[in-house]
């Protein structure tokens, strides 16, 4: 049955109210309290609408749409009612420095339509501009209470509320300047603002922009849709795309508001040869001739172990993929590698060998679906903003949540539970909850019996296993484990949010494996609400592995060993692939070390600040004969090569990324790029046709076209016109396939789901006693990884500089104060850092972000690496403190 309003037809949806509908329908209903998204308050009442054979005009922002109702929205006596209702509110706030004007703030154009007149003397503005990317001005602000919504229900802040008098009520933030409150500068609050009260510092003194670019935000690996606001070649405004899978419109501080690197002073704009001890600026010809020459040189010389490639998790997957493509068809060696190995090796190769599939099996939308959401080794809030708030909210609607880590992480605060373990526990900590489930009977039988293996062999080595032990290992007590195990008992299938403190460790793989194990006894892998989630770090990281950035598999996680995709491989390459699986980027850098590497290509990588065990790095990077680096500006590594390729940047260039739910979406170049900067994967396609490769000259669209050929069961269906909109989750095997949200849903890839008995194996890092401390290394809300782009943006004045996080009673035993400068020395190196006293960290536990290149917080990290992933343990660093002289 449908509706109508204003004459035009409408089928009703559960829940939608008439507002709702109407804005359906791009029909406009003024209302000044409620905004898309919101809940509805009803307070303004400028939405009324007069429903037919109802006495009294309704609020149609809380009036349902019901079937077979007349709605009509404008009408002689709503509009004398909505301008009575408005003119009233603007003399209840007194001189209002707003003025009618169809193209000006909301407030003014509803003042305009409604011919409301603005105050004849209007109040001077009061802008409080404390914080670096918002502005705040009470002289605009009509407390409609649109940001207090806002903050609470999407980004779950709840930085702002109503104080005062009724006859006077104001806006308060919690602090006295807006730049000392707890914002987090996500925006949300600006884009419901009526008034622009609430505005964007850096739409301050720009010309509105003259178009708009969709494309993919290039920070974290959460994969928001952004819509790039340019003007005259200059990104002058970013914001969320309303409406996308992903992000909703929403953004963080760093997607929307941190893009001042773009045009920084500070960018690569011409390729740079060492000549004579120096990087001097040369012509493309030169640049890439001497890089194609050297090359063939080295594989001439010493083979094709003596050269690796690192490919860019920050860069597209056409580049990934071309990358990688070179290396194993003209040099014939699988060297090749890339970040993921640093970070979600460990994950990747703990899902794969547990359910057959390296990636996420649940997606983000499984966050609204969960009843029970487990955070462990993660810290979603700060490190993936868009997905804590997501969880945060989730919270709010009733979903229980248990988080798992060392330091008290915001979304502790919300938590039924926060099981705070000592570092690099988790196999003890998961092993003990397991078998908490398991003498208990909560276990979900039928699931395990139809769909795993290995459950016998499990539950008979959890018998062996102490519950006394597991407390004392990972310093939670008995109570709090059995507290846990009921609150995943009660519940059933969960969703299991994981991160870095579970990957970067030791025992990584192993602790991935041991929360599969928990995953699978709960039936929580491929339904809807549950299975697992790990949380990808930059932008491309899930992208970058996909291609085949890895020493071992071949684009889609495909066998080098396999004789069908050889044979397919062959026939799209012209050649089959080397069958010897290549070195992990650690081990490059070992070869490199002593002299067996030679050559490597590094793509988008700072390696010199972000690698754990600077100094070896270091060493191996002096070693090599040749070092090419694209980037986009000089880091550290830069500083350090033989040859440096000016970069096209996340805004600057067209192709592909794919987020931690495995959905493929499309970049867009919004800007040119700076000078004679270059897109990746068009200066590999340069390099390839002078070392004599018989590559077409092609569009990012052809290269995924090849893609798809070669991988047809993940990517086969994947090609560009249909990525409009919101991409697609592979696998997706053919053109007329909708993309997979879910992975196991109808069981898993490897045959039956392994259940693995794990025993705990300590890093060598604890029971260090002359460094009593132990050191936890990642990320703040603020920046990004190293810091290159974040740096060069007004996000370096929240935080100017690395903080090592300290218990205020280990501040005390230390003779601390907050903020002293402190030595901080492990095993392995020494650095200074400012203290900061707080209660979010354990007791002998420390926290130190690595964000600016002057801390070197890996000199500290040091060798120690997971046997099977190889993935350095940042985690866990035994320290020792020292004051700094005054």
């Amino acid at each position: 049955m449908t509706a109508s309003i204003d004459g035009r037809r409408v089928e009703p949806r559960a829940g939608e109210t008439i507002l709702e509908a109407a804005r359906r329908l791009d029909i406009e209903i003024p209302s000044l309290c409620s905004a898309p998204g919101l809940e509805p308050e009803g307070g303004c009442r400028l939405c009324l609408v007069e429903i037919e054979g109802e006495a009294e005009p309704r609020a149609a922002c809380t009036e349902p749409l019901r079937p077979g109702a007349r709605i009509c929205t404008e009408s002689p006596g709503l509009r004398d009612t909505r301008r009575s209702l408005l003119t009233l509110l603007m003399l209840e706030h007194g001189e209002l420095p707003l003025q009618p004007d169809p193209g000006g703030c909301e407030l003014e154009r509803v003042m305009a339509r409604l011919d409301v007149p603005g105050s004849p003397q209007p109040a001077p503005s009061r802008l409080d501009g404390t914080h670096p990317y918002l502005r705040f001005d009470p002289a605009r602000c009509i407390t409609c209470r649109r940001c207090v919504h806002a903050c609470d229900e999407i980004q779950g802040r709840s930085v702002f509320s109503i104080e005062g008098p009724a006859h006077e009520p104001r806006l308060a933030f919690g602090a006295e300047h807006f730049g000392d409150s707890r914002c987090v500068a996500c925006g949300a609050c600006v884009d419901v603002c009526p008034t622009a009260a609430l505005s964007d510092r850096d739409r301050l003194g720009v010309a509105a922009p003259q178009a708009t670019m969709t494309s993919t935000c290039g920070y974290c690996g959460v994969g928001c849709q952004v819509e790039i606001g340019h003007t005259k070649g200059r990104v002058v405004s970013i914001g969320g795309k309303a409406g996308a899978a992903v992000n909703r419109g929403h953004l963080c501080a760093k997607g929307r508001y941190a893009h001042a690197y773009v045009h920084s002073p500070d960018r690569l704009t011409r390729p740079l040869l060492r000549r004579n001890g120096n990087l001097e600026p040369v012509s493309w010809e030169t640049a890439l001739d001497h890089v194609a020459t050297r090359l063939d040189e080295i594989h001439q010389r010493f083979g094709p172990d003596a050269l690796g490639a690192l490919s860019s998790s920050r860069s597209t997957n056409e580049a990934a993929y071309l990358l990688q493509k070179l290396f194993r068809t003209r040099f014939g060696t699988n060297h090749v590698d890339c970040c993921a190995r640093v970070c979600h090796a460990s994950t990747a190769l703990a899902l794969r060998t547990a359910t057959g599939a390296g990636a996420a099996s649940a997606c983000y939308d499984d966050i609204e679906r969960a009843e029970l959401i487990v955070v462990a080794g993660a810290n979603p809030t700060e490190a993936h903003p868009i997905l804590g708030a997501r969880v945060a909210r989730r919270v709010r609607q009733g979903a229980r949540l248990l988080v798992i880590d060392p330091r008290r992480i915001e979304l502790a605060d919300v938590a039924d539970l926060h099981l705070a373990l000592q570092p690099d526990t988790n196999v003890p900590l998961f092993n003990a909850l397991a078998a908490l489930l398991i003498e208990a009977g909560a276990f979900d039988a039928d699931y395990l019996e139809s769909r795993c293996e290995g459950f016998d062999a499990f539950a008979t080595f959890l018998r062996g296993e102490s519950l006394q032990d597991a407390a004392s290992l990972t310093g939670v007590g008995g109570e709090a484990l059995r507290a846990a195990a009921d609150l995943i008992a009660d519940t059933g299938p969960s969703l299991f949010v994981h991160g870095l403190g579970l990957s970067e460790l030791v025992q990584g793989t192993d602790s991935v494996l041991a929360l599969c194990n928990l995953a699978l006894l709960t039936g929580s892998i491929g339904r809807p609400g549950a299975g697992m989630l790990p949380l990808r770090g930059q932008n491309n990281v899930q992208g970058n592995a996909d291609m085949g950035s890895t020493p071992t598999l071949l684009t889609g996680y495909q066998s080098l060993s396999d004789p069908e995709v050889q044979a397919r491989v062959e026939t799209v390459w012209g050649q089959a692939p080397p069958l010897t699986a290549g070195l992990t980027l650690p081990e490059m850098f070992d070869a490199a070390a002593c002299g067996r590497l030679r050559a490597l290509w590094i793509q988008g990588e700072d390696v010199a600040q972000s690698d754990a065990n600077q100094s070896h790095i270091l060493e191996a990077l002096e070693r090599l004969e040749l070092l090419v680096v694209q980037e986009l500006f000089l880091t550290e590594t830069a500083r350090r090569a033989d040859v440096v390729f000016p970069a096209a940047g996340a805004l600057e260039q067209d192709g592909t990324f794919t987020n931690g739910e495995r959905r493929i979406q499309r970049v867009r170049a919004a800007v040119p790029a700076p000078g004679e900067a270059r897109p990746d994967a068009e200066v590999i396609a340069d390099v390839a046709e002078r070392l004599g490769c018989r590559w077409e000259k092609r569009a990012p669209a052809d290269v995924m076209d090849e893609i798809a050929q070669l991988a047809p069961a993940l990517f086969g269906g994947v090609h560009y016109e249909r990525l409009e909109g919101d991409g697609l989750q592979w696998p997706c095997p053919s053109r007329n396939h909708p993309g997979t949200p879910r992975l196991h849903t109808d069981g898993f890839a490897r045959g039956p789901a392994g259940l693995h008995p794990l025993r705990f194996r300590a890093s060598p890092e604890h029971g260090v006693a002359s460094h009593p401390f132990t050191l936890i290394t990642g990320r703040v809300l603020q920046h990004y990884n190293v810091g290159s782009m974040t740096r060069r943006t007004p996000s370096l004045g929240l935080a100017p500089y690395d903080t090592l996080e300290i218990h205020p009673e280990d501040a005390d035993g230390e003779q601390v104060g907050d903020g002293d400068v402190l030595w901080i020395e492990s095993r392995w190196g020494r650095i200074q850092a400012r203290a900061r006293l707080s209660d979010r960290i354990a007791r002998g536990t420390l926290f130190l972000s690595f964000h600016h290149p002057e801390t070197r917080t890996n000199a500290l990290t040091g060798p120690q690496r997971d046997p099977l992933s190889q993935c350095p343990d940042y985690k866990v660093t035994a320290v020792r403190l020292e004051r700094s002289a005054p």
